[in-house]
């Protein structure tokens, strides 16, 4: 079901012009806050805009992909980096 949904949003933005890189996904609480949260927005700032109370509910929304776990890895190689160098 959910396929069928994709693909006829997928003909629905190309037919409004909008960017081709958008999804289904990327409308809409889900795909908006994982959009959100790989454009480097902090946790405040996500809570803010999804109004969350609590990064527990937040994390609900949030889907990592590819691009959130090398960032998130890159960030694991830094701060182990300048540990040693202490």
């Amino acid at each position: 079901m959910l396929t069928q949904v994709e693909r006829i949003s997928k003909k629905i933005i190309l037919a409004a012009g909008l960017r081709t890189e958008l999804t289904f996904t990327s409308f809409g609480r889900h795909g908006g806050t994982t959009e959100a949260s790989t454009s480097g927005l902090t946790e405040a700032q996500l809570m803010k805009k999804g109004q969350w109370s609590s990064t527990k509910a937040m994390a609900h929304y949030l889907h990592h992909d590819d691009e959130a776990k090398q960032d998130a890895q890159m960030k694991r190689i830094k701060r182990r980096k300048q540990a040693a160098r202490k």
